[in-house]
């Protein structure tokens, strides 16, 4: 992961030295190669993560001229998301991501008894999905598209919910996440992360359209910015909702940056008529910028 862009670009090698540097995850060791048997850990991979997300775009811009026009960024990826909007310096958004990991893992151990957990559910409207899982401490942590949801909650409750949905879905499963993201679970996550960070967090309004998975449309303000930097992890994630409003405002090429395309095939569920391309390395950066220089987009606007 990131390997072919730091040997094919001396400044994106540059970038991955200060990320690890600052992490104490030494990228290189992780990710190149076969890997470090801890590449999926928590902590190696968001920084792992967020580093290919801005390296991805560093190349885009440095080497292609390509600059985005809106961006949304998926729980994770909302760091690089203010990062390439502008809004936040890459240094901050590090230090947020770290601080933020640093609080989940204190969460994780505090409630080692009653663990977070988090499971998938695929063919089943939202209304329908909302009805079996029941009461408990379960609910609905993302929404990424019109019949693929995620829950999460207390590991126990979830598993429960998964196994009640389980006959009626298309697929339902466990995930392997020890953390009940996007739940009031992490409320006090949040707040502690903003009384931390607040008053050192230099936010900007975004210098293109930044749209917010917690909102599920565009942020509008400074006090939007820091309540979604802030708030995210603990508040659902409205991804297709996301999706939806890009497409209807206009946004109709879209660009996924960063390791993988889960992103670019969740983009075909939401806005039917979207072109979509992976940047995840070198060829797929170069790909995107051919198609944005000929006619290949000239139906998407």
């Amino acid at each position: 992961m990131g390997e072919a862009f730091a040997s094919r670009f001396d400044f994106v090698a540059t970038w991955f030295e200060d990320v690890s540097r600052r992490s104490g995850v030494d990228l290189a060791a992780t990710f190149f190669g076969a890997g470090a048997p801890e590449l999926h850990d928590d902590l190696p991979a968001q920084v792992g993560v967020f580093a290919v997300s801005i390296a991805a775009l560093d190349v885009l811009e440095r080497i292609h001229g390509l600059v985005p026009d809106a961006v949304a960024g998926y729980s994770l990826g909302t760091y690089a998301a203010f990062v390439a909007a502008g809004s936040l310096d890459r240094g901050a958004a590090l230090d947020v991501l770290l601080t933020a990991e640093r609080l989940l893992e204190e969460d994780r151990r505090a409630r080692a008894s009653h663990p977070g957990g988090m499971g998938f559910v695929i063919g089943l409207s939202k209304s329908a999905v909302e009805a079996e899982i029941g009461g408990g401490d379960v609910s609905i942590g993302n929404e990424n598209a019109a019949q693929q949801f995620v829950l999460t909650g207390e590991r126990d409750a979830v598993a429960k919910a998964i196994e009640r949905v389980r006959p009626k879905a298309l697929k339902a499963e466990m995930l392997p996440i020890g953390l009940a993201m996007h739940s009031g679970r992490l409320g006090e996550v949040s707040r502690r992360l903003r009384i931390l960070l607040e008053g050192k967090t230099a936010f900007r309004m975004p210098k293109c359209d930044l749209y917010a998975p917690m909102l599920g449309r565009r942020v509008s303000s400074l006090e939007e910015l820091s309540s979604v930097l802030f708030n995210q992890i603990s508040r659902p994630s409205l991804w297709s909702s996301t999706l939806a409003a890009m497409g209807a405002d206009g946004f109709s090429v879209f660009a996924e940056v960063g390791a993988g395309d889960v992103l670019t095939k969740l983009l075909r569920w939401t806005v039917r008529d979207a072109l979509g391309f992976v940047v995840d390395e070198p060829e797929g950066a170069e790909a995107f910028s051919r198609a944005m220089m000929t006619s290949e987009v000239a139906p998407h606007g």
